[in-house]
């Protein structure tokens, strides 16, 4: 009691005791009420959160649910199509014992007026519009409602069993109401009341009535977003709620529908409840404790933890390097040269998430293989301490064959990136397979794959392998001169490492992929406009090949010429609108047919314009008639008033027209057409392109006046 009463003599210790009960009381309290009011907005926002990702769980699950029923419907379709009616009717026998939960009813219609119902109960023709015959043409199956009163809307999908002629070959089935039951409950982590509405507000399923107004507001306010949230008063409670759209409209061709997730206040806020007296407890038992422990600790404490809130603010404004030097020989020592280490350990932890955040957004940034791997060669050491690295991918078209990309010779600096070709053996592909993560000693496995960083010194190996489409793509090798202190960690970051990895030759590939559907898109619609006319076939390829020819010549930009080679393809696509007698008429063309065809450059520019994409290449395909001293058509534009891709396509346009034969004329000698385009450089042409076509000649089109 002594020591006590003698702090408390002092002036330092009375006025840090009177500042507390004074100061300290009133914040506590304050804090505490502050606190709670917090978390109940902290609880209201994350049951918020909760019924966003829950509702969005609901309509994910629908439309995965709708693809499983699509692809049962298919098989039932093939077999009715294909196979003996005895084994299609033992086969509905059987799905009607094992899967009659998911469809009430099947129906099968050969024509709009004959119809079987397959079993269960009937179900009715859905509309058959020219978009719903192209829909289920394409093999893609349609889902539409039929609106009940006073119950549930029943639900249907439709699918053809003949993509020739729909109308002649129909599978229509009713999708059972505790199908789509299960659906909804498989994908609701939290309780509370799920409704699905059409887009007229119809209920297609509800596990508990809402409100009118609430369906009102919900149907108006997702007319102009794809999901919200409300809140309504009942019976003495708030409701919270969260809506989704579910997009229906390209897949199934129906309107979208609207999932509806709601809980009570009363039942998110329970655990708040208890938490809350709890808290008060705790408040006042720790300003009780406080009290009694400042009076006998403060004159102690104050230096070690002046230091210690020194140290901690430095922390929090990001320093990791300060230390903390307290010799009180007791646990306040401990606890400095924890926090050492702490801060340390944050520092390495800091700078490690630092680094992987960067690497990340630069793996999933690169749109290329190269890239890919740069990103990680060039960042992976600020991620992991590792001695060495290299990334071993799969080369195209093989399995066990693989090239290696390293760029560091021994411990030091980066250098360039060195490629080597490595083949797997059965055993190294079959170890591979069976790990998430290998840990190798130099000279036991994988001799081929380890070699270069075996060579310079390298005793320690840990292997992460690439799995794409679960078939293995690649190898992350790290290479350590003394096995590492921290191996679980880095082998945790490799791992985080290698999904991102695999995440980005995903997207990699599918960009090529939709490279490569779009230009085999536009080609086609190339060959469509072509194939109007026998004269014209290939002629849009040709005058691409031949453009793009020229803008190589004249220095164009990538870009650039990208915008050409999608203009050459397109640029006669107006005359689509141009009847084939006319393009095909072997005598001179009247007036009125003249300017059909004079027509067909506007009419390319109107098909496309619908085309955000093609906005570039719209004055091309519009321009590619105009002629440099303004007496060509559609607008009558001269010289840069025309953009330059149209000046380019009109060299190369009438090229090919003038050594191509029409019905009123041969194919002329390519010297006799260059010499017509010379002639008329400066009046119809752009003398710069024909300059530029003058120099491509020899190698483009092998004239051999030119070579």
């Amino acid at each position: 009691m002594k020591p006590i009463v003698s702090f408390m003599r002092g002036v330092v210790a009375r006025r840090v005791l009177g500042l507390f009960f004074l100061c300290a009381l009133l914040p506590i309290g304050t804090l505490a009420l502050l606190s709670l009011r917090e978390m109940s907005g902290n609880l209201k926002e994350q049951t918020n959160q909760r019924l966003r990702h829950a509702s969005k769980n609901v309509g994910m699950e629908i439309l995965d649910g709708f693809a499983f029923l699509q692809t049962e419907m298919e098989a039932m379709a093939i077999h009715y199509t294909f196979g003996p009616r005895k084994s299609f009717g033992e086969m509905i026998d059987t799905y009607d014992k094992v899967s009659h939960r998911r469809f009430l009813g099947l129906t099968h219609f050969r024509e709009p007026s004959r119809a079987d119902t397959l079993f269960g109960m009937p179900c009715p023709l859905p509309p058959l519009t020219e978009t719903t015959r192209k829909h289920l043409a394409s093999g893609q199956a349609i889902v539409f409602v039929q609106k009940i009163d006073g119950t549930h809307s029943r639900v249907f999908m439709a699918l053809a069993t003949s993509r020739k002629s729909p109308e002649q070959g129909l599978l229509v089935g009713e999708i059972h109401p505790e199908y789509l039951k299960n659906l909804i409950d498989n994908a609701l982590p939290v309780e509370g009341g799920v409704t699905v509405l059409d887009s007229n507000g119809s209920p297609l399923y509800r596990s508990q009535p809402l409100p009118a107004e609430v369906t009102r507001r919900v149907i108006d306010e997702s007319k102009s977003t794809v999901s919200g949230q409300v809140e309504w008063d009942q019976e003495g409670d708030t409701h919270l709620a969260n809506y989704r759209s579910i997009f229906l409209k390209m897949i199934y061709l129906s309107e979208d529908w609207i999932v509806i997730v709601s809980q009570s206040k009363a039942e998110a806020f329970a655990p708040a409840k208890s938490f809350t007296r709890t808290f008060v407890l705790v408040v006042i038992l720790t300003i009780l404790v406080v009290s009694l422990l400042s009076i006998v600790q403060i004159r102690k404490s104050l230096v070690p933890l002046e230091k210690l809130q020194e140290g901690t603010k430095k922390i929090s404004g990001g320093d990791f390097e300060g230390r903390i030097e307290v010799a009180s020989g007791d646990e306040f020592e401990d606890l400095a040269r924890s926090f050492n280490a702490m801060s340390d350990r944050l520092g390495r932890q800091f700078n490690a998430l630092t680094g992987m955040g960067r690497m990340i957004r630069m793996i999933l940034s690169a749109l290329d293989r190269e890239r890919i791997v740069e990103a990680v060669l060039t960042n992976i050491r600020f991620v992991i301490p590792c001695d060495w690295v290299s990334l071993a991918l799969v080369e195209p078209g093989t399995n066990d064959t693989a090239r290696i990309f390293s760029n560091c010779a021994g411990t030091g600096a980066p250098t360039e990136t060195k490629q080597t070709l490595t083949v797997f053996t059965p055993r190294e592909l079959e170890r591979l397979q069976a790990a998430e993560s290998l840990a190798v000693e130099s000279g036991t496995e994988f001799p081929s794959l380890l070699s270069s960083m075996a060579n310079q010194g390298a005793s320690m190996f840990f292997l992460s392998p690439i799995f794409l489409h679960q078939r293995l793509c690649g190898v992350l090798a790290l290479g350590y001169l003394q096995p590492p202190e921290s191996s679980r960690e880095d082998l945790l970051r490799a791992r985080q490492i290698v999904d991102q990895i695999t995440v980005a030759l995903l997207n990699a590939g599918l960009l090529e992929e939709l490279s490569e559907l779009n230009w085999g898109t536009l080609t086609a619609l190339a060959r469509a406009s072509d194939a109007n006319s026998p004269w014209t076939a290939g002629h849009s390829e040709r005058v691409t090949a031949l453009a793009l020819g020229i803008g190589r010549e004249m220095g164009l930009a990538t870009r650039e010429l990208d915008s050409l080679h999608r203009a050459g393809l397109l640029h006669d696509i107006g005359k689509l609108g141009v009847p084939g007698y006319i393009l095909d008429k072997p005598g001179k063309l009247t007036d009125e047919e003249c300017l059909l065809v004079k027509g067909h450059p506007e009419k390319g520019a109107l098909i496309l314009e619908p085309i955000p994409a093609y906005k570039e290449i719209i004055p091309m395909v519009a321009q590619h008639h105009e002629w440099f001293n303004g007496q060509g058509y559609p607008q009558g534009l001269a010289g840069d008033s025309i953009c330059l891709g149209a000046r380019i396509l009109a060299v190369a346009d009438v090229y090919d027209a003038l050594i191509s034969d029409r019905p009123y004329r041969r194919g002329l000698e390519p010297d006799r057409v260059f010499a017509h385009i010379e002639e008329n450089a400066g009046r119809q042409f752009d003398p710069e392109v024909v300059g530029a076509l003058r120099k491509i000649m020899p190698r483009e089109i092998g004239i051999s006046r030119f070579a």
